[in-house]
């Protein structure tokens, strides 16, 4: 549903963890630290790239909301699919494809840091043309606006090092407090909101086995539901997978995840507004060139996200 957000560098520095925004898998088995150098994909396109834009389609200027510019909604709190860097330049996976996409559409890009929450009301009010944000692809957010699948990412808890509450299955969580982003489909997840009802979400297993409920406690940015979790105020951190393996590789140490625990691996999507079809496709159409052609496939192993790569744009 949703996700780096260096904006609290100075915050995370102070936790030990190395960081520069929702639904991921720690897309990687070991999944690797992020990126030193910058990824080829924020570098002029090759010509590869050039000579094939010309097979795409062309955006109407009238679908987007500044001629020239494709202009991009993220909650830039996710690393490594997207956050600030020390420079306040959004940096990441799902930004580098954003970026790729619009060269290929002969577009320029501007990222629009928005919170998660409110991620599609910025879409469908004006703010920008899509959202690329790690959001899982759900009936309520299709009700709202077209998404086209692009990732596919599970649902992951992250513990303190050596796991102190010796969390294994989900009923161990039952009477604890569990940190998630607000907005995304891991809170909605353990309350039944959403796409869960209260027979399919996570406390309904403690119900089952006679325990008290979860105790949910939503954060705004995923960076400061992490926080919590060093700080020792809540057990676990349930966050998508790929960000999930960011934070253990470079937490210093701090953190693990709980691999037996991920749950609900689905696809993630690109946004775009129901009344701008054009624009739609000739993003659909742009990502699955970079499908095709091995591009997509390279940014993401530039982030270590690659396990998460979709064959098509119609999902994995």
């Amino acid at each position: 549903m949703t996700s780096s957000r260096f904006r609290i560098a100075g915050l995370l520095a102070a936790a030990a963890i190395v960081v520069g925004a929702c639904s991921g898998a720690a897309a990687t088995a070991s999944p690797t630290a992020a990126p030193t150098t910058a990824p080829a994909a924020t570098t002029a396109p090759t010509s590869a790239s050039a000579q094939s834009a010309a097979a795409l389609p062309t955006v109407p200027a009238t679908e987007l909301i500044k001629a020239g510019t494709l202009t991009v909604c993220s909650d830039t709190s996710y690393p490594p699919q997207e956050s600030l860097d020390k420079n306040n330049k959004a940096v990441g996976s799902d930004i580098d494809l954003a970026t790729e996409i619009a060269k290929r559409l002969g577009l320029q890009v501007s990222v629009s840091s928005t919170v998660f929450d409110t991620i599609i009301p910025a879409l469908t009010g004006g703010s920008c043309d899509i959202i690329i944000s790690a959001q899982t692809i759900t009936d309520a957010r299709k009700q709202a606006v077209d998404m086209i699948p692009y990732f596919a990412a599970g649902q992951s808890f992250v513990v303190l090092k050596g796991n102190p509450s010796g969390i294994a299955a989900v009923t161990d969580l039952c009477g604890k407090t569990v940190a998630a982003e607000k907005g995304t489909v891991e809170a909605d997840h353990i309350a039944g909101t959403g796409d869960y009802t209260a027979d399919t979400s996570l406390d309904a297993q403690c119900k089952t086995a006679g325990k008290p409920d979860i105790t949910l406690q939503v954060f705004a940015a995923d960076t400061d539901a992490l926080l919590a979790l060093q700080a020792g105020t809540v057990v676990a951190h349930f966050t998508d997978e790929p960000v999930a393996g960011y934070e253990v590789v470079n937490g210093n140490g701090a953190f693990e995840m709980l691999p037996s625990l991920t749950v609900e691996r689905g696809d993630e999507g690109i946004s775009v507004t129901k009344n701008h079809p054009e624009l739609r496709d000739a993003v659909k159409a742009a990502l699955q060139q970079m499908i095709d052609g091995g591009t997509y496939k390279t940014i993401l192993t530039t982030w270590g996200v690659q396990s998460g790569a979709v064959t098509s744009t119609s999902g994995s």
